[in-house]
């Protein structure tokens, strides 16, 4: 009698104890695990860049996964202690011929209006949170991914890869590529080709692809620093002819000067290019700018991301005075982001400036860029990049209103190619110079696909 339920109680207890073993489903919720390159960037978001001594962490960072593959970079400081981080993967076949995976660690200040911390990498919604996450950490982890697949895959190469994150971008590269580029030539020597930043991938409606732009040419910059001088005093005072008063007047004249519309070859090249992906009013307008813009300006309405290829733009971004509303300051300055035609003669466009402005102004020039040419919709490394991105849509190849590190490759003869290889929607992108800049996590892993499949083309020596 003492046997059957003794039998009952153990057998349940077994199974209980088996039970505790086996390890709970997770919440229906819960989020999947990250990718290896996800965790990467999620790392170097966590970095501030925005200083000397972040893009030296960053440095590291980067450098320290390359170790641990087995690939040995170099930290190369420019006079300022600010880091450039280069490494090559070469191939006894390559005869020295190279592309060079380019992209920025320095990131712009987050500023206001953040919903997550900045600088925390953290997951939300499908999304990885912080500055940078878009431009351009996301890109340089992407072709970190394709440096490190290719070696670790023991992937036999035609051409040498060169992977480089430089600094000083976002302040006009000087002291990033500009400078590795003026005293590290021969790093460069036998490169082919750059991709860089730039690229774009054009949505629409239910952020569909609609179509892949590589871009092959850009506006330049002409940064200014315009100041002037005044009598200073307290702000009860009457002083129309203060720092800051005569600074708003002749910023106001600068402004009022009449801005000279053109077609330039780019972005007519631009307009023909993407023609046939639009229909209706736009195919037309796009099919024949040359006839829509005027001297004056265009005879019908554009999109302000197209009719600012046609026209150089002056853009008033900070005025700097007093540090109090009581105090007439005795100097006032202000910065101007300039950004020129690719025909546009920079010294005449400046002496436009100066002559508007009148006596009392001082003009600086922090930036600017001489007339470069485009790169060639063609060549080995194109070609690859067209090969990788059309089974997801047309590539196009683009002109762009803003200008990237590309124009240091372009003007020693070397080919540069912006390059995006994530397809982000619209909203999202927002947030790039803003606050949420954020990229999705699905997105994140499809371009680091894309992009191992870009350079596997190019380097990789063909099956036989």
């Amino acid at each position: 009698m003492d046997f059957f339920p003794m039998q009952s109680f153990r057998l349940p207890a077994l199974f209980l104890s088996l039970a505790l073993l086996v390890p709970a489903p997770p919440p229906a919720d819960a989020a999947p695990p990250l990718s290896e390159a996800a965790r990467w960037l999620q790392g170097y978001l966590r970095i501030d860049t925005t200083t000397p001594q972040g893009e030296r962490r960053a440095a590291e960072y980067l450098a320290g996964i390359l170790r641990r593959e087995g690939i040995e970079p170099r930290l190369i400081p420019n006079p300022q202690g600010r880091p450039s981080l280069f490494a090559r993967l070469s191939s006894p076949r390559s005869g020295g011929r190279a592309a060079v995976l380019l992209h920025h660690m320095d990131v712009v200040p987050p500023g206001q209006g953040w919903t997550v911390p900045p600088y925390s990498g953290q997951v939300k919604g499908g999304l990885l949170w912080g500055r940078g996450a878009v431009d351009v950490k996301s890109l340089g982890i992407a072709q970190l991914a394709a440096m490190v697949d290719l070696k670790r895959k023991s992937v036999p190469l035609e051409r040498d890869v060169i992977y480089l994150a430089v600094p000083d971008e976002e302040n006009g590269g000087l002291q990033g590529a500009g400078w590795l580029l003026a005293k590290h030539p021969e790093l460069f020597r036998g490169v082919e080709a750059v991709m860089g930043e730039g690229g774009r991938a054009q949505t629409g409606a239910g952020d569909t692809l609609l179509w892949w732009g590589i871009e092959v040419a850009q506006k330049r910059p002409l940064w200014l620093e315009i100041s002037t001088s005044g009598r200073g005093g307290h702000g009860s005072g009457l002083n129309p002819d203060s720092a800051t008063h005569q600074l708003i007047q002749g910023l106001a004249r600068v402004l009022a000067l009449p801005p000279r519309w053109r077609v330039t070859p780019p972005a007519r090249a631009y307009c023909r290019a993407i023609a046939p992906l639009h229909e209706g009013r736009w195919r037309r307008v796009l099919s024949d700018v040359d006839s829509i813009i005027a001297e004056t300006g265009p005879r019908e309405l554009l999109m302000p991301s197209v009719s600012n290829l046609f026209v150089d733009t002056v853009q008033v971004t900070v005025l700097q005075g007093a540090s109090k509303i009581n105090v007439i300051p005795a100097r006032a300055k202000a910065l101007v982001d300039v950004r020129l035609l690719p025909d546009t003669n920079a010294e005449a466009f400046l002496a436009r400036i100066r002559q508007a402005l009148g006596q009392g102004f001082q003009v600086k020039v922090l930036v600017t860029s001489p007339p470069v040419p485009g790169s060639p919709a063609g060549g080995r490394f194109y070609q690859a990049v067209e090969r990788a991105l059309r089974a997801d849509g047309p590539v196009v190849p683009t002109f762009i209103p803003g200008f990237t590190d590309s124009r240091f490759f372009r003007a020693r003869g070397i080919p540069a190619y912006g390059v995006s290889p994530f397809a982000i929607a619209s909203d999202h992108l927002r947030g790039v110079h803003g606050p949420d800049e954020r990229i999705p996590l699905a997105e994140l892993d499809r371009g680091v696909e894309r992009t191992r499949r870009i350079v596997r083309l190019y380097a990789a020596s063909p099956k036989r």
